[in-house]
């Protein structure tokens, strides 16, 4: 798949959260779903990792740095609501912005993902632009509406 998304169109002012949050990790064990939002992420500028269980990705994260997490709730082993709660009782991983991001989007997990704290949730299926836009929202609300600091 290539993605259409043209990078330049994202505005002057998004950029700083875009480039100072560039790797991701996608928790997502449908093999096409990841490899599509992983296309769109790198076509972006985000570096992608992926995993497509719950302790894979709890693995992957002790040995690299994330920025932000993109988490399925329907994942084999334990659910994305189980490895949020594992990353929200670490405190290495705990102040990682995480997104949920499932065809689970009923008001049930909605309720549920909203009383664990997670602010960022995307219904699949889903457009490029709405899941860059969800993105920027979830890097803006991390830094609390601060832009960073843009290097020239």
């Amino acid at each position: 798949m290539v993605s259409s998304f043209n990078p330049n169109l994202i505005s002057k002012r998004a950029r700083p959260y875009f480039e100072s949050n560039r790797k991701v990790l996608v928790i997502e064990d449908d093999r096409i779903m990841g490899q599509m939002v992983s296309e769109i992420l790198s076509d972006v500028g985000f570096e992608v990792t992926t995993a497509a269980t719950g302790m894979l990705a709890l693995e992957k994260l002790k040995q690299q740095p994330i920025d932000f997490i993109i988490l399925d709730i329907l994942l084999p082993e334990m659910d994305g609501f189980e490895v949020y709660q594992k990353l929200q009782a670490d405190p290495q991983t705990k102040d990682i912005p995480v997104m949920i991001v499932t065809a689970w989007a009923d008001r049930k997990h909605l309720d549920k993902a909203s009383q664990m704290g997670i602010k960022q949730f995307l219904a699949k299926p889903f457009t490029e632009d709405e899941l860059l836009l969800a993105i920027l929202t979830l890097l803006i609300d991390s830094t609390h509406g601060e832009a960073p600091q843009q290097s020239y």
